[in-house]
């Protein structure tokens, strides 16, 4: 693929050093971008409402990849990081050790219930804010 294609990735963790895993997935995946733009860091409570604390982030930059290709690069990366398969059954303790999803493609809405969520929204609003979507 010759062109650079906009997207934008949703992190969460909700480990106890669940900031530094955030961070360390920031890194990582703007060392992989073009005109990579990082929302804060927040925090946020689990969809489930059982009272986990999560630590969200989103990404917006631009890649050379196809959406699979990205996909399997973030699914990588979490596995590289000892995420395992279902979120709610890592490490034994419902612990979701780094959470990768890519939400935007190409201005297509991939994953149409992470962009509604609060845990992105807060992120993706931040950026828009910023001026992180003008060309």
């Amino acid at each position: 693929m010759d062109r650079v294609i906009p997207c934008t990735i949703g992190i969460g963790s909700n480990t106890a050093d669940r900031e530094s895993q955030v961070k360390k997935a920031i890194e990582y995946i703007c060392d992989h971008m073009a005109e990579c733009k990082v929302s804060s860091a927040y925090d946020s409570e689990a969809v489930s409402g059982d009272g986990t604390i999560y630590t969200n982030a989103v990404i917006h930059g631009r890649t050379n990849k196809t959406a699979d290709q990205l996909v399997t690069f973030l699914k990588d990366y979490e596995s590289m990081q000892g995420r395992g398969g279902a979120a709610t059954a890592e490490n034994g303790a419902g612990n979701v050790v780094i959470d990768l999803d890519l939400v935007i493609y190409d201005s297509r809405i991939l994953r149409p219930r992470d962009f509604e969520r609060h845990y992105f929204n807060y992120g993706y609003s931040e950026l828009l804010a910023d001026g992180a979507y003008i060309d």
